[in-house]
């Protein structure tokens, strides 16, 4: 049976419950899902209890990210501790800096007259964790821009006028914050973020994994990466990063890449060691 590794719900950038999130898994057949959202644990306990009422094994998990040298690296931390009141605190921390981000992003698309209220903003991550798809969707909502991908290509990317930086923790400080909470540190999506490079530095920070399946990877970049698993001693690991948002990097289907259960057996053998 197929598993999903990283996953996102409604508890940050996501357009599914947690609840609806499990309820689709279950129907693809797979035999475990990882909640994977952005700086928040909110969704965790409903999947939880959900996974329970319908037979689905739920990783409890968060996707952190992180800063260097200009570069947007994202870590996964699985099996954390969701209840963990310092770890809480410190996600806590992440979500008002993106809410300070997205404000600052909102003020810039209404200096280029892209009249958006931020309580709408607010109202789209429904108490989640802010992102700039939530900034998106109310400029699709208002009639400013046809989709998401035309808010990033146009204005809140990188490269647009209206881009704020991310704040951001040092990887160092993810991983801590990671392994702290109990959890096992993973690198996602290393093909996006494009950073074989500090691979060993990320491994003497703690990390015990690497995500070689992705729904951004191709064929030939998941080979290389469970080739670099392998000679590193690192566990592979895989998801598709489904968020359900119209938008070519965020768009992947829950189960699309066919992830192989024995990547879960092999962090759980981490988990015990």
């Amino acid at each position: 049976m197929a598993i999903d590794l990283h996953l996102h719900s409604t508890a940050s950038d996501g357009v599914l419950t947690p609840k609806e999130l499990v309820e689709k898994a279950v129907s693809l057949d797979l035999r475990a899902i990882a909640i994977t959202d952005h700086d928040s644990v909110e969704g965790i306990e409903i999947a939880l209890e959900e996974g329970k009422l319908k037979g689905i094994e739920i990783i409890p998990a968060v996707e952190l990210s992180s800063g260097l040298d200009c570069r947007d690296i994202h870590f996964l931390g699985y099996y954390i501790d969701h209840k963990n009141k310092d770890f809480c605190r410190q996600l806590a921390e992440l979500r008002k800096y993106r809410t300070e981000r997205a404000s600052k992003m909102v003020e810039l698309l209404q200096q280029n007259n892209i009249k958006i209220p931020f309580e709408e903003v607010l109202g789209e991550a429904r108490n989640g964790s802010i992102s700039r798809a939530h900034v998106a969707k109310v400029m699709v909502n208002r009639g400013y821009i046809d989709s998401i991908e035309e808010a990033f290509e146009k204005y809140i990317g990188r490269e647009g006028p209206c881009f704020v930086e991310k704040y951001y923790f040092s990887p160092k400080k993810v991983i801590e914050i990671i392994i702290n909470t109990g959890g096992i540190a993973v690198l996602a999506h290393p093909g996006l973020s494009e950073v074989d490079e500090y691979i060993p530095r990320f491994i003497d920070y703690g990390i015990k994994g690497i995500e070689v399946m992705h729904g951004e990877h191709t064929e030939e970049q998941s080979e290389y990466y469970l080739k670099l698993a392998k000679r590193y001693n690192l566990t592979p690991t895989g998801g598709s990063d489904y968020h359900g948002l119209k938008r070519s990097k965020r768009g992947r289907k829950i189960g699309a890449i066919n992830v192989p259960d024995h990547f879960l057996d092999e962090i759980k053998k981490i988990r015990i060691s």
